[in-house]
């Protein structure tokens, strides 16, 4: 019954607000890579070249436009049926990674736990409604574990077929999915090891290559840029992954090249943008972890392969970017997908604090102890349902007191809307203050242009997009690259969008020069 009202309540809440997200900067581009790519799977005559992005994610949105007549005449309905689909794809991904929890820790209870410190994560959330790459990443490798587990519970061709679409799908949209098949092989291998009854090793082994066939034919198929030479080109797309070219971020006060990242680089983002009472409990499940390792060393393998596996999901993709050197910009959403490990190993910091106050409940410390966990843990949850609600819809540029103390100080330290989503206020903000028909905007970056796909078409075709500000009646900056923005205009500031005690971005009206 719980369970049911938690995802009706979450379903109920993603249909009311998912229109109220801007458009990210790379949705354009990302719209644009499945039309092309759907084009190609159709007519191979149509040139298809990413190597970038794996595509399969943009396919399926590329064909409901298809499907329901949408195209560049109704851009608005096309962006709105892209943060809705993205939506219900993360809405399946928190599903699954509620049966996760529940069968771990045997509990549902639990599982709608885990489930809460997902959904209630302020940055994921905002995610979740307009970031097709990160945001279905993260869901499809929650759901590649679900099947990766079930796979080695019963290795059957069902199981094996299953295990491989999702790996398979999973790659197809972000790369560093290969990981998923890298841990498949790995679970594998130790169970082969520690499996005392050898006369099951061939039915063991037998599932094991049915997977590993459908994985790379299906690879293959989801992703057209496979269909010719796919060795070389999949080579081609991993090396361009871990080191495409990209610009400076802004990182500890410091403008530093996206290539000559430090080590701690995604570590820190994660300190400071995730609740901090979730890392509190992630390092108390780390030490339970760690310690039943040490205890345990091949029983914990054996009898624990789920929690190994968790680690493993949080800590190897962290030490590959290190080891690779990748390249990441504008804080870790290339990385999201790690999180629902990172909730993992925390729920299981948590169970383990718990029961350790439980099982000495006739101590009145430990029973005051595991009800000021319950009330620690209730109050994280209603407090960062309460940031959620307050910053809406800004949660992406969430930050805990680690980062500073607001928008303003965070703003000198470390990009915030970043991808542009809040051009859309301003340019709402413009067409519902200035009547004239025709109103030059010229706009910091490219965001701003995207933005205006979203509003109605009518009010969409009273704005002129110019490069020069001696053309516009109106700027926008949304201080990307610029902690500050630019210092000559703040006499022609006219309004603000403001979150967290800070502004994100600025309208500049010209005609006060």
């Amino acid at each position: 019954m719980f369970v049911l009202l938690f995802f009706i309540v979450y379903l109920v809440i993603g249909l009311f607000v998912f229109d109220d997200y801007g458009i990210s900067w790379d949705e354009d581009v990302s719209r644009y890579t499945g039309s092309i790519a759907l084009g190609h799977a159709v007519d191979s005559d149509v040139q298809y070249s990413d190597p970038f992005h794996g595509p399969t994610f943009e396919m399926l949105l590329a064909a409901i436009e298809k499907v329901f007549g949408l195209g560049d005449d109704n851009l608005r309905e096309v962006y709105l049926m892209r943060h809705l689909v993205t939506f219900l794809m993360f809405y399946l991904g928190v599903w699954f990674f509620f049966i996760l929890c529940r069968n771990r820790f045997h509990s549902w209870r639990i599982g709608l736990l885990g489930s809460s410190l997902l959904v209630l994560s302020p940055r994921i959330f905002a995610h979740s409604f307009y970031n097709s790459k990160d945001i279905v990443g993260l869901s499809l490798f929650i759901i590649s574990i679900f099947t990766l587990l079930r796979f080695m519970e019963e290795k059957t061709f069902r199981r094996a077929l299953l295990h491989a679409f999702t790996s398979a799908f999973l790659i197809d949209v972000r790369i560093m999915g290969v990981i998923v098949p890298f841990f498949t092989v790995c679970l594998f291998v130790v169970e082969i090891i520690l499996r005392k009854n050898k006369g099951e090793w061939p039915a063991a082994i037998k599932g094991f290559l049915f997977y590993m066939f459908f994985l790379v034919t299906l690879t293959i198929l989801f992703w057209p840029l496979l269909w010719k030479d796919p060795l070389v080109n999949f080579i081609e797309a991993f090396r361009l992954m871990a080191n495409f070219d990209s610009d400076l971020v802004l990182f500890n006060g410091e403008f530093i090249s996206a290539l000559a990242l430090p080590w701690y680089y995604v570590p820190l983002w994660i300190l400071i943008t995730t609740p901090l009472v979730y890392s509190v409990f992630f390092v108390a499940g780390c030490g339970v972890s760690l310690r039943s390792l040490v205890t345990s060393r091949w029983d914990f393998l054996r009898d624990r392969r789920d929690d190994a596996l968790f680690v493993a999901w949080f800590f190897a993709p962290i030490f590959a970017v290190i080891l690779l050197g990748s390249t990441l910009y504008d804080g870790w959403r290339h990385m999201f997908f790690i999180y629902p490990a990172f909730i993992l190993i925390a729920v299981k910091g948590i169970v383990a604090i718990l029961d350790i106050t439980k099982g000495r409940s006739s101590n009145s410390f430990y029973r005051a102890a595991n009800i000021a966990v319950k009330v620690v843990i209730t109050g994280t949850l209603m407090v960062s349902a309460w940031t959620i609600v307050e910053m809406h819809p800004y949660q992406n540029v969430y930050f805990n007191v680690l980062a500073g103390k607001n928008i303003t100080d965070i703003k000198n330290n470390f990009e915030l809307d970043y991808w542009g989503l809040s051009y859309r206020e301003a340019l709402e903000y413009i067409l519902k203050n200035d009547n004239r028909n025709t109103i030059k905007v010229c706009v910091a970056n490219d965001a701003g242009l995207v933005n205006s796909y979203i509003l109605p078409e009518k009010e969409r075709k009273r704005l002129t997009f110019v490069k020069m500000l001696s053309e516009a009646d109106y700027f926008i900056d949304n201080y990307r690259w610029r902690k500050g923005g630019y210092p000559f205009l703040l006499n022609n500031e006219i309004y603000s969008v403001d979150v967290a005690g800070g502004k994100i971005a600025a309208i500049y009206d010209m005609s006060l020069q």
